[in-house]
């Protein structure tokens, strides 16, 4: 066969031809990240021209209730005449995206100034924004999941350690998947038992599938969200082991900010925070604007849209200072070690970095103090939850803390604060349940003092905690006396691991 030899036109054509194939596949596979890769070669950042001062934001934001109060101020997708940001003086201008990945890359590339997550999801994105020249930073988290996120159960599945050995049905890289490996972490299990754990879990691709597994009866749990919680309350058979209304601080939402935007358009950016707390008494009121702007509401009822908002609360003015500046830098920490745990790249020591409270700061003054909405607890609740039985404990967790013999003193302050540490870290989190705290002593036939001197070491971790800020209407304190030892008393290695203490995480309703 003849071969013909191009002519000149005919290789631009060509040469067109491929660079629109080339730039066609570039888009469908690897979108607008991919295309940044390429022009960025040299690791030049794209947003050196475009951060500049502006009364505009672009941001992205998928479709959950938690962002309601965003939308509802600005009337729509774009600022509506008249609204709270239109009032403000702003413009924001809100794009719809489900797709994490295309969102984040929106944002390298420049198209977003901002972009709504959980800071689950943060975590996970952190080292890609990092490997891509993209500074970012939360100066503002909008909500927090308080009750909508959950594990169901078969009735005889009392504890997260009671999952060992079971098939449980969770959702890939979602943040029912980190909410698993939380509890799993948090929990007394080993870690040879929390990898038994993970290599019995069943993968699926969303909450709903796994739930569906759950009811046809091919897992013992699941991991999933509201309607399937309350489905499982009333069903024979089944459980709510475990929902985010006992752990108020595991599930946040905030906005993450292109740094360069952030720092030169701080004022902006506080009368985007201003506006969203001004919009909290359209929640549960007004409806019109999630309807017109996130078509998975648009057909539900108000009654519906009202119950979805009562399980992702608002945080306030004063709780975005609090989580900003402690609880979410905990949360970010443990997020990044459950990805790492998972195979994927972390960076839980940017903690510091990834969060700042400067802007939000920027707005003291302007809303009153509110009733916190952290769980406070009744003595009912405290007596209740001493009958519940520490085998039917959320989480079971033994600190072994070195006690001065005959006394409520530690025998090393800094070896206990560090152990104890780990614990203010998961009260912090585990914000809505009891923890009750058992203290113990070594020999025998101590009697009355045994029993009180068990108890004054359980009085001594109490304070400890409380000092650092944990509420002590959540203390169950008990004095077991001799009558939990758990080694043989008549040595003095028994005697130092009888002398402890022992913490109970307990969900009561």
């Amino acid at each position: 066969m003849k071969m013909k030899k191009v002519t000149l036109a005919g290789k631009i054509v060509i040469f067109s031809l491929v660079l629109i194939m080339v730039l066609g596949g570039t888009y469908f596979f690897g979108g607008f990240g991919a295309l940044k890769e390429m022009a960025t070669s040299d690791n030049e950042s794209v947003h050196g021209s475009s951060s500049k001062n502006t009364n505009e934001i672009n941001i992205s934001l998928d479709e959950w209730v938690g962002w309601k109060s965003v939308v509802d101020a600005n009337g729509g997708l774009t600022t509506k005449k008249g609204s709270i940001y239109d009032e403000l003086g702003i413009k924001v201008n809100i794009s719809i995206i489900n797709d994490a990945t295309q969102s984040s890359n929106a944002l390298i590339n420049g198209k977003l100034d901002g972009a709504g997550y959980t800071i689950n999801r943060y975590a996970f994105l952190y080292p890609k924004f990092k490997e891509n020249n993209t500074e970012v930073v939360m100066p503002y988290i909008t909500n927090f999941s308080s009750g909508g996120d959950g594990i169901i159960a078969k009735q005889e599945i009392k504890s997260v350690e009671d999952l060992l050995g079971k098939k449980i049905a969770v959702p890939r890289y979602s943040e029912a998947q980190t909410l698993v490996w939380w509890l799993l972490n948090k929990s007394g299990l080993n870690e040879a038992q929390v990898k038994q754990v993970e290599k019995d879990m069943v993968m699926f691709d969303t909450p709903d599938d796994a739930a569906k597994a759950f009811f046809a009866g091919q897992v013992d749990a699941a991991a999933t969200w509201q309607p399937y919680l309350t489905q499982a309350q009333d069903t024979t058979g089944a459980k709510l082991l475990f929902s985010t209304k006992a752990a108020h601080n595991i599930i946040l939402d905030g906005i993450v900010f292109e740094k360069g935007f952030l720092d030169k358009n701080k004022e902006t950016v506080a009368k985007f925070i201003e506006g969203s707390l001004k919009a909290e008494s359209l929640y549960t009121t007004d409806f019109t604007s999630i309807k017109n702007t996130m078509p998975l509401f648009s057909t539900e009822s108000n009654e519906n849209i009202k119950a979805m908002s009562e399980d992702a609360t608002l945080s306030t003015y004063s709780e975005n200072v609090e989580l900003l500046e402690t609880t979410a830098k905990t949360l970010f920490v443990d997020m990044s070690n459950i990805w790492t745990n998972i195979g994927e790249k972390s960076l839980p020591k940017e903690m510091d970095n990834a969060f700042e409270s400067s802007t939000i700061k920027l707005l003291e003054g302007k809303f009153e103090e509110k009733e916190s909405t952290g769980l406070a607890f009744t003595e009912e609740q405290r007596t209740h939850a001493k009958q519940i039985d520490n085998v039917e404990s959320l989480l079971k967790k033994s600190v072994s803390i070195n006690f001065q013999p005959n006394s409520a003193a530690f025998v090393n302050v800094e070896e206990a604060s560090k152990v104890l540490s780990e614990f203010f870290g998961t009260a912090q989190i585990l914000n809505g349940a009891i923890i009750q705290i058992e203290g113990n002593v070594a020999g025998k036939d101590g009697g009355e003092a045994a029993i009180k001197l068990s108890e004054q070491r359980a009085k001594t971790v109490a304070v400890y905690l409380q000092n650092q800020g944990v509420d002590p209407t959540r203390f169950v304190i008990i004095g077991n006396g001799e009558s939990k030892q758990i080694a043989d008393d008549s040595t003095e290695e028994g005697k130092k691991q009888n002398r402890r203490t022992d913490v109970f995480f307990k969900i009561v309703e």
